[in-house]
């Protein structure tokens, strides 16, 4: 019999192709999401630490228009804090849109897999059927030819 071929079998690596692409692509998104979820965090602890610096400010009893200045530079940081969170809504929704992307892929290959999988026992099948069959030939030509 002759060897197993998946007539799919371009399909197939195509498909796994685009599945490398989009779990890169995944793991890029990821990646970024990550890095602006710490620039957040940067931000706000900023925030904090010039909050309880204007807490100290106010005990040592600073001047006011140092007071203003700060107060500006935490407004500021504020207006800083809430542009960085829009910039993570827009780059966490990339990054679903690449995990459904991701999942897709990840499905459309496996559909492919199930099928191969199909057509090696449907093959596997007909192999271990013909090799039972010659193998039951010949226990019968060795009967005939033993006259027994």
């Amino acid at each position: 019999m002759n060897k197993f071929v998946f007539k799919l079998e371009p399909l197939y690596e195509y498909r796994q192709r685009l599945q490398e692409l989009c779990q890169k692509e995944f793991g890029e998104a990821s990646k970024k999401l990550e890095e602006e979820e710490t620039k957040l965090q940067a931000l706000k602890d900023l925030h904090r630490k010039s909050c309880n610096e204007i807490d100290d400010m106010k005990e040592r009893s600073e001047e006011v228009k140092d007071l203003h200045l700060y107060y500006d530079y935490i407004a500021g940081l504020k207006r800083h804090i809430d542009q960085q969170g829009i910039i993570i809504n827009s780059v966490r929704a990339a990054f679903e849109k690449k995990r459904s992307e991701l999942l897709e892929s990840t499905k459309s290959t496996k559909v492919i897999e199930v099928i191969k999988e199909k057509h090696l026992d449907i093959y596997n099948h007909a192999l271990n059927k013909e090799e039972q069959k010659t193998n039951d030939d010949l226990v019968t030509s060795r009967f005939k030819r033993s006259g027994v």
